[in-house]
């Protein structure tokens, strides 16, 4: 499900190689173009996570993502800015608590000693969904062209029903809670129950109702991190194709699909590994700050090298730090908000991506447009990891997981 959802979320950014000149869509205009979503994603986050709590996973994800699926194949019949712009406010508002609502779901499911491992596998998606999608995206772009329609039109379809037939299977498959669960006993409902039970009485995790949840001085920290960091993050999802291809003039689609796989594989790699090092070592701040460090650490060899082999080694290592940082990161809110407040407290910091996303590829889009170029851009990006590293070093943990 979230690698459909990352799909739909970013092919945007592989449809511009061609859909921007079809258009006449600037820099400036694409920037706010790919802010459109996060506006929409802002203000339909958190209500979406209180309906999912009280309608219940399986049915409110299966209508997430029947409604995003028909969104996005939508994109195939855009004429101008101004529908395009329409469609992805459309997709921020059906995709909104999609993530949320997973990581929410599983405080039902995994003990906070085991959740970063747990969250980092759901979240492998991201770097998975590089691998597939790159040479997906590039390969539509150039070979079909289906009824004499351009290539990125028919990347929109094709990636948006996926989304449905998984919607459909969603509200089928999926088991809510562990006490509704046909394949586990008697004992193991009973064990896991009491398990996640016994840790919130155990760290003194206190019931925190709704309107103190937005208040919380936790929860406020970490969407600050979150913006911050997601102002590097949304920005790199939506650019870095484009920016790749001016690594060379010879550079095909095809050879930026290529590349663009590459940090997929190693994020995919780096991601559960780190992850499952944080939940033995009962450790999470050091193990969301280095991530972000070696973030920077890709984007400066990105920006300021003159080989290209080392400004494709520097988006692999950027795609290694993204990917490391979310395991650590997201398993913190469950310890020290109850899961009814949880399901809250993660729509905050989550739908707080919307604010980083939106900013980010505004001030992104002006950048690049100016005499500043890519590698402004790629400065501004690394002052929001340093940004990001220092907040996150400031955070007080209760360390005992």
């Amino acid at each position: 499900m979230y690698i459909v959802n990352i799909l739909d979320r970013v092919n945007l950014g592989y449809a511009a190689m061609e859909m921007n000149r079809d258009l006449n869509i600037t820099s400036v205009a694409y920037g706010t173009l790919s802010a459109a979503f996060f506006i929409s994603f802002l203000m339909f986050e958190v209500p979406s996570n209180i309906i999912l709590h009280h309608l219940g996973t399986k049915k409110w994800m299966a209508r997430i993502m029947i409604t995003w699926g028909f969104i996005t194949a939508l994109h195939f019949f855009a004429q101008n800015f101004t529908q395009i712009y329409l469609l992805r406010f459309l997709l921020g508002i059906a995709e909104a608590g999609f993530f949320p609502g997973i990581i929410y779901y599983f405080t039902y499911w995994f003990p906070a000693k085991e959740r970063a491992w747990a969250t980092s596998l759901f979240m492998v998606a991201s770097p998975v969904s590089n691998i597939i999608g790159a040479p997906l995206a590039v390969f539509i772009l150039d070979h079909i062209h289906w009824f004499s329609y351009a290539g990125w039109r028919w990347l929109f379809v094709i990636e948006g029903v996926p989304a449905i037939i998984l919607g459909i299977i969603t509200l089928l498959f999926m088991t809510n809670k562990p006490q509704d669960a046909k394949w586990l006993t008697p004992e193991e409902k009973d064990w896991l129950t009491q398990e996640i039970q016994r840790e919130q009485v155990q760290n003194q995790i206190q019931h925190v109702s709704i309107a103190k949840v937005f208040a919380h001085s936790k929860v406020l920290h970490l969407v600050v991190i979150h913006i911050t960091i997601q102002m590097m993050f949304q920005s790199i999802s939506f650019w870095m194709p484009t920016i790749v291809k001016e690594f060379s003039n010879t550079f095909s689609n095809t050879d930026v699909g290529l590349i663009m796989m590459l940090p997929g594989i190693a994020g995919a790699i780096a991601m559960p590994i780190w992850a499952l090092h944080s939940d033995r070592a009962k450790e999470r701040k050091w193990h969301i700050a280095l991530p972000i460090l070696l973030s920077a650490l890709g984007l400066a060899m990105t920006g300021f090298s003159s080989s290209i082999t080392v400004k494709i080694l520097g988006v692999v290592l950027n795609g290694m730090g993204n990917a490391c940082f979310y395991g650590p990161f997201w398993s913190l809110p469950a310890t020290f908000l109850t899961t009814e407040s949880a399901a809250v407290g993660v729509a905050i910091i989550n739908s707080s991506s919307s604010i980083g996303g939106f900013f980010g590829n505004k001030i992104v889009g002006v950048i690049k447009d100016s005499s500043l170029g890519v590698s402004g851009v790629l400065v501004f990006l690394i002052v929001c990891c340093l940004g990001a590293f220092t907040l996150t070093m400031t955070l007080r943990l209760k360390e005992a997981i």
